[in-house]
C-alpha cells in the first residue's frame, strides 16, 4: 500500500473486533512512526501500549467510571468547540449532523456507547512527553500520531485517535507507571474493524480552495 493509498484507506474506527494485533506487528507500527520529523530532531514522544488483559481492565474501568458521571481531566486543556474559531467549528457541526444522518436515532446510540467502552480498542495506545515542552513539540507529537497511523493502515491495522482514550490520565499512569513529569498527549486505540454500521462513515473534507493560498 503506497502512502496516497492509506490516507484513502484509513478512517476513524468507533466499534473494533476482538481480534488482537500481535506485539511485533505494534512494535514495527511504532518504529515506523518514528521516522516522523521533529524539531532539530528531538523525537519529544514516549509510547505507551496496553493489550489483551491490561487493556480489557482499562476498557472496564473507564466504562465504570462514564457510568458513574465520573469527571475527566485530561493533561491537556479542552474547551469548547467553539474556542476552535469560526471554521473549524462550522466543520465539527457539519461532521455532527453528518454522522446523525449517516446513524439515525437508533445506531446513534452507538456512537456514545464505543466511547464508554473504548471502542472495544484491543490495543491502546499512549503518546506523551516532557511536561512543559515548548508548544511546537505539539506539531511533532501530531506528525509521529498520524505517521503510526499510516504505518498502521499499511500493516492491515485499523485505527482511532480519541480524547477519550486519555480522559482519566491518573488512572493511565498508575496502569503503566508514567513518571509525572510527563503529559499524556493522545490516546489512539489500535485494532481490526468489526462490521457495525458506525464504521462506515466517511467524515468529508472542505474543498481545497478554501484552505489553500496558492501565489506565483
Amino acid at each position: 500500500m503506497d502512502v496516497r493509498e492509506a490516507l484513502r484507506a484509513r478512517r476513524s474506527i468507533r466499534f473494533f473486533s476482538d481480534r488482537q494485533v500481535p506485539e511485533d506487528v505494534i512494535r514495527e507500527i511504532v518504529q515506523d512512526a518514528q521516522r516522523a520529523p521533529s524539531w532539530a530532531n528531538a523525537q519529544p514522544w514516549k509510547v505507551y501500549v496496553e493489550t489483551g488483559e491490561a487493556a480489557a481492565r482499562t476498557r472496564r474501568q473507564h466504562y465504570q467510571n462514564v457510568q458513574r458521571g465520573l469527571q475527566g481531566k485530561s493533561d491537556l486543556e479542552t474547551g469548547h468547540r467553539s474556542d476552535w474559531g469560526t471554521m473549524a467549528y462550522r466543520n465539527m457541526r457539519a461532521w455532527s449532523g453528518d454522522l446523525q444522518s449517516h446513524l439515525g436515532h437508533e445506531d446513534g446510540i452507538q456512537f456514545s456507547e464505543s466511547q464508554a467502552r473504548l471502542f472495544d480498542a484491543p490495543a491502546l495506545v499512549y503518546l506523551t512527553m516532557h511536561k512543559g515542552s515548548p508548544l511546537w513539540s505539539i506539531y511533532d507529537m501530531g506528525a509521529f500520531g498520524q505517521t503510526l497511523m499510516l504505518s498502521a493502515k499499511d500493516h492491515g491495522v485499523d485505527s482511532m485517535p480519541a480524547y477519550e482514550i486519555v480522559k482519566y490520565p491518573q488512572e493511565i499512569r498508575r496502569a503503566l507507571s508514567i513518571p509525572q513529569d510527563e503529559d499524556i498527549v493522545m490516546g489512539i486505540g489500535l485494532g481490526y474493524a468489526d462490521d457495525r454500521r458506525i464504521n462506515s462513515f466517511r467524515s468529508s473534507r472542505v474543498p481545497v480552495d478554501d484552505i489553500l493560498t496558492l501565489r506565483s
